[in-house]
């Protein structure tokens, strides 16, 4: 039985909140709209309060991954966690900068132009900081608006795969877009949170690689992983629809090739 729940509009980037045995995760807070988009739609749902937010994670730290973090945080119990890759903790520390993408015309723009259908307030264009923006100049900004004892980061530093610690859920490295990318992964479920590694920008569709990346190699290898070691029945892509399949929905996803 599916436990993600996906706000239907939340900006830019796909917003997902994970129903566990105790409690609630929040992926891909974007922007200060789609955090909003959170508040409401737990507080409108029967059985979900705001307490009942363990962790907010991220796929990947770009600021429409990122830009509302801060803003729902805010409205969480002191205890709620963010949950990061562990390079972001050298992008904090300033020992790293994010990577540089690659293809913006004919990677960025076409996504965004269709992800702009799902903008349905001023707040869903709102960001934090400017903190998660690939471009020379701009990515050694890594500022974020809480303090660093609240942010966690996933134990998989030198592995491809673990446990997140909130039920069946496991964390899988997924770099390519960015360097610090990760996928969410839940076996029991059959229900895998991709984040840029696909996109799925027509309703009924099977998917694609995204071509805006740091790395295509990286992207492929990701890609090839999935496929080789897990069988999602639902993918939750970082931009657009839902993807769903028979029995291995990464399998009908379209490559580079």
């Amino acid at each position: 039985m599916p436990t993600v729940h996906y706000l239907q509009n939340s900006g830019f980037a796909r917003t997902y909140l994970i129903v566990g045995g105790d409690g609630l995760m929040v992926v891909d807070v974007g922007s200060i709209g789609s955090a909003e988009d959170v508040e409401e739609y737990i507080r409108r749902t029967p059985g979900m309060d705001m307490k009942d937010v363990l962790y907010i994670a991220s796929t990947h730290f770009h600021i429409d991954h990122i830009g509302g973090i801060g803003h729902l945080l805010n409205k969480c119990s002191p205890a709620t966690k963010v949950l990061f890759n562990y390079p972001v903790r050298d992008y904090l520390n300033g020992n790293r900068k994010i990577s540089l993408i690659k293809n913006w015309f004919v990677g960025l723009v076409p996504a965004s132009l269709t992800s702009a259908r799902y903008i349905r307030r001023v707040s869903h264009m709102m960001f934090e900081t400017f903190a998660g923006i690939p471009l020379p100049g701009l990515r050694n900004i890594a500022g974020l608006p809480y303090e660093q004892d609240r942010i966690g980061y996933f134990g998989c530093e030198g592995v491809e795969r673990c446990k997140i610690g909130f039920d069946e859920w496991e964390v899988i490295a997924t770099p390519g877009h960015t360097e610090d990318s990760v996928s969410f992964y839940n076996g029991a479920s059959g229900e895998l949170i991709c984040g840029d590694l696909i996109l799925n920008m027509k309703e009924g569709g099977c998917g694609k690689l995204n071509r805006f990346y740091c790395s295509r190699k990286m992207m492929t290898d990701s890609y090839n992983y999935l496929c080789s070691t897990i069988r999602p029945g639902i993918i939750y892509p970082g931009h657009g629809e839902i993807i769903k399949g028979d029995k291995n929905a990464l399998l009908d996803v379209k490559t580079f090739d």
